[in-house]
């Protein structure tokens, strides 16, 4: 029979001794038909560094490496076969023989380090009937397989094999007509399920597995058992089991060594022990019925299934003590009857194999009613914008639905559909947004502790606001006599005006003065809108100045700077009203500029003047231009005004408010000539300027 082998290798020097096969002496026996799988780990000692052991000529093999002895039983042919378990681990190997001990191991008769990736073949590697080379490699020479070897019953070959690239480990099969060893068979044992009764109930307890010596041989003879806690301590033979063994894990596998006494072949097998521990969860969640009826019958057998796994292959029985329980005493039947108290129920079971540890279900059994609730009033909302939908917090149901139960015991949910709420799935948020209008919700209450659920409806409406049109701003006269009246919409329930006044026919208001004001109207489904109107001030205007240019001979001109809330349009001397505050063409003398607010709250009617003075004059008393004066400078009596003759000598000072002059100097009658003036008015320009005297 072949067998499958896999060797994880570890150092174990550091306990004394070491077993590891990366050493001639202590090389792997290869038996019967070999498949095995292995690990080379380390290089242990140099074995070429004896002098009967040259260095193969392909490789020095001062790697992870791994030893086999062949020992021929009867004469014919030997080969291998090796393959690698990565793809890119380059296993070498050598072979030498026949040989007497390690220390004298001869020349390689076999001898291959062929690169696998340079030659452009696998990893696979060993001996064949089909080759006729007997070394290959180093790189790229050679395809990885040599020819078999020819032995003589009685020789013993060493096979040296080494990781030369990559890692992982491999597997060996060996073949030929050549025959090996025979190895022992470990056979296969059922795994053992036992309860814990022996010590403390923890799940762990002693064993003593010889009496399984006898299934693992089947008759075999000269050949010794031994179990071990690894594959590893299995494979190399080191730390088996002494017995009594309490177990280290639940479960734990036990790996099973069998080696003939004649030969050192082996064979292995495994078996897994489980500790029933008697410490099961033996307290079980009470069984509740949610019913509107104060007793329910309720059958044990409906849910045994649930607490005891593949329960047809118990023995279970039920009763009303724990000591009855203990004792397997008074058995009651699977059926009780529930009521709203809760009663507590033992369940024996007992496995009739002996395998398994028998125990106690604590169990209790009671009907809960539903929760006691209130169908609340429905939600009739005002919408907040136009569209008949609204997002609305549903949890402000709650108290009413609740109707005085603790809210810290119950689970209030809120869905969408009948169907979301039977399957409980889509639960709606504290807050939702409608989707239609009216639209229904639909509530389960449900007792956190029981699991009991009541049901509940209420509907929610939206009721439309009231439409108020925007209104442009208005304007209104500061200090009018009459007031301005603003209004809204008729056919509202009531209207409250920012101003204190309200009334249910009170659309229009009136006002004096400029501000906002609002309205907040309600109609006849309670609900509200608000709008505001906003007042501007306007008013008659304020002159803060009158810019004039004088002495322009009839293209004088002047422009009013106003001030005021209004807006404003200005006439001069009655003309047409415009929106330039700026006017020319303006003769000498007393004007009248109206200003007028375009908004009605009046207008501002002020007499300017614009100076000028006369281009000559006739002092010969006959009434017309007797004496020579400057227009409209009454209006500034702190002017100074000096008279020169032609040659700059003063002749007169004027009066403003004086009737003008006479044409003499000193009283005498001057001739007839151009004479020159200045004219001095505060905080303005000096003019200059000339006339004639005609005589």
């Amino acid at each position: 029979m072949k067998k499958f082998l896999v060797l994880c290798l570890i150092l174990f020097s550091q306990f004394g001794f070491s077993q590891n096969p990366n050493d001639c002496i202590d090389a792997i026996l290869l038996c019967g038909d070999t498949d095995l799988g292995i690990i080379p780990s380390g290089i242990g000692r140099n074995e070429f560094a004896q002098f009967g052991n040259p260095v193969p000529s392909c490789f020095n093999f001062q790697t992870d490496q791994a030893w086999f002895r062949v020992e021929i039983e009867t004469t014919g042919t030997f080969s291998f076969a090796l393959t690698p378990d990565t793809p890119q681990a380059d296993y070498d190997f050598a072979v030498f023989g026949p040989v007497i001990n390690c220390d004298n191991l001869g020349p390689a008769i076999r001898c291959s380090s062929t690169n696998p990736s340079d030659a452009g073949v696998t990893g696979d590697t060993g001996l064949n009937d089909t080759e006729v080379d007997l070394t290959e490699g180093p790189g790229p020479n050679g395809n990885g397989f040599l020819q078999e070897i020819t032995v003589t019953a009685g020789d013993v070959y060493y096979i040296v094999i080494g990781l030369a690239v990559g890692n992982g480990g491999f597997s060996l099969s060996t073949s030929g007509s050549a025959t090996l060893p025979p190895s022992p068979t470990a056979n296969v044992v059922a795994d053992l399920d036992v309860c814990d009764n022996l010590g403390v109930q923890d799940g762990f307890r002693e064993f003593d597995f010889t009496p399984l010596d006898a299934d693992v041989l089947l008759g075999q003879a000269n050949t010794t058992v031994t179990y071990h806690e690894s594959l590893n301590d299995a494979n190399i033979g080191i730390n088996a089991l002494t017995f009594p063994y309490t177990n280290v894990s639940n479960p734990q596998e036990i790996f099973v060594r069998v080696i003939r006494n004649d030969s050192n072949c082996t064979d292995f097998t495994q078996f897994t022990v489980e500790v029933d521990d008697t410490n099961v969860a033996t307290d079980v969640d009470p069984f509740i019925i949610c019913s509107d009826n104060a007793t329910e019958i309720f059958d044990y057998n409906t849910v045994i299934d649930t607490l005891v796994p593949n329960s047809a292959n118990f023995n279970i029985t039920y009763h009303l003590t724990t000591a009855d329980a203990s004792s397997d005493t008074n058995p009651q039947g699977s059926t009780f009857t529930a009521t709203t108290t809760e009663e507590f129920y033992f369940i024996k079971v007992i496995d009739p194999t002996g395998l398994a540890c028998e125990y106690i279900l604590n169990t209790s059994l009671f009907v809960a009613n539903p929760p006691l609730i209130a169908t609340p009033n429905d939600l009739v909302l005002c919408d907040d914008d136009f569209d008949g939908f609204l997002n609305v917090t549903l949890s402000s149901q709650n108290t009413d639905i609740l109707n005085g139960l603790d809210p810290a015991l119950h689970q209030v949910r809120f869905y969408a559909t009948p169907a979301d709420r039977s399957q409980e799935q889509s639960a709606l948020g504290n807050t939702y947004t409608t989707t239609q209008n009216p639209q229904r919700i639909y509530g389960r209450v449900t007792e956190t502790r029981t699991l009991c659920f009541a049901d509940v409806e209420f509907d929610i409406t939206i009721n439309p606001r009231p439409v108020l049109a925007a209104q442009d701003d208005i304007i209104v006269c500061v200090d009018a006599v009459n007031s301005t009246r603003i209004s809204v919409e008729t056919g509202f329930d009531l209207y409250e005006w920012s101003t204190g006044e309200m009334g249910a026919t009170l659309n229009s208001i009136e006002i004096d003065q400029p501000g906002d004001y609002t309205v907040t109207v309600t109609n006849n489904f309670g609900c509200q809108n608000s709008l505001t109107i906003t007042a501007l001030p306007s008013d008659i205007a304020v002159i803060d100045d009158i810019i004039t240019q004088d002495f322009r001979n009839g293209d004088n001109t002047a422009q009013f700077i106003v001030s005021g809330p209004g807006d404003y349009e200005f006439s001069v001397d009655n003309g047409a009203f415009q929106d330039s505050n700026f006017f020319s063409g303006l003769y000498k003398g007393f004007h009248t500029v109206r200003i007028r607010d375009k908004n009605g709250c009046g207008t501002l009617t002020q007499e300017f003047v614009v100076l000028d003075y006369q281009r000559f004059f006739t002092p010969n008393n006959d009434g017309f231009h007797d004496y020579w004066t400057l227009d409209g400078i009454t209006t500034s009596p702190e002017a100074v005004i000096f008279i020169y003759d032609r040659y700059g000598k003063l002749l007169h000072q004027m009066a403003p408010l004086g009737p003008g002059w006479d044409g003499t100097y000193l009283n005498t009658p001057l001739p007839a000539s151009t004479y020159w003036f200045t004219l001095q008015i505060p905080n303005k320009p000096l003019v200059k300027g000339y006339f004639a005297l005609k005589r």
